[in-house]
C-alpha cells in the first residue's frame, strides 16, 4: 500500500486528513505534518525524515503540499526517491480523497501521474459546470 504524507502551512494538513477520514472512513498511513508560526525549517525536515521512514518501507510515500515555493514543499524536495517518494502540490480535499480510494490499485509512479491530472481537473468555477461550459 502507498503512503502520504501531508505536510502544510498551520493546520491545514491535519484538518484535510480529518475531513477524508469523515468522507471515506479511514486514513491509515497518512500522516499530517503542519508547519507552525516560528518553526524552523530544520525542525520540519525532522519530522518529515521521521514520518518517511515510518511510511515508506510499505509501497513508498507521496508527499503532498499545499503549494509550490511554499517552505512544506521546498523542505520536502530533497526526499523525492525515484520508485520510492513522490511530491505533489497544491493539496486539496477531492486530491486526498482520490488517493485514499485508488492506492492500492497503482504502483507510486503512477499513482502520482493520475493524481496530478485529477488534481488539475477537480477545480472547477461551479457556475461555469452548472450551465454547461464545463464538462
Amino acid at each position: 500500500m502507498i503512503n502520504a504524507i501531508i505536510i502544510t502551512h498551520g493546520e491545514f494538513a491535519t484538518q484535510i486528513v480529518k475531513a477524508a477520514k469523515a468522507i471515506v472512513g479511514s486514513a491509515d498511513g497518512v500522516i499530517a505534518l503542519g508547519i507552525d508560526e516560528g518553526e524552523g525549517t530544520d525542525e520540519l525536515r525532522e519530522r518529515l525524515k521521521a514520518a518517511l521512514e515510518d511510511l515508506k518501507k510499505e509501497g513508498g510515500v507521496i508527499i503532498f503540499t499545499d503549494m509550490f515555493g511554499g517552505t512544506p514543499t521546498n523542505v520536502a524536495l530533497p526526499f523525492i526517491e525515484d520508485g520510492a517518494v513522490e511530491i505533489i502540490t497544491g493539496v486539496n480535499l477531492p486530491l486526498v480523497i482520490k488517493f485514499l480510494n485508488n492506492r492500492g490499485d497503482y504502483n507510486i509512479k503512477d499513482l502520482a501521474a493520475m493524481l496530478f491530472d485529477y488534481g488539475q481537473k477537480s477545480i472547477v468555477k461551479a457556475g461555469d459546470m452548472l450551465k454547461g461550459k464545463i464538462q
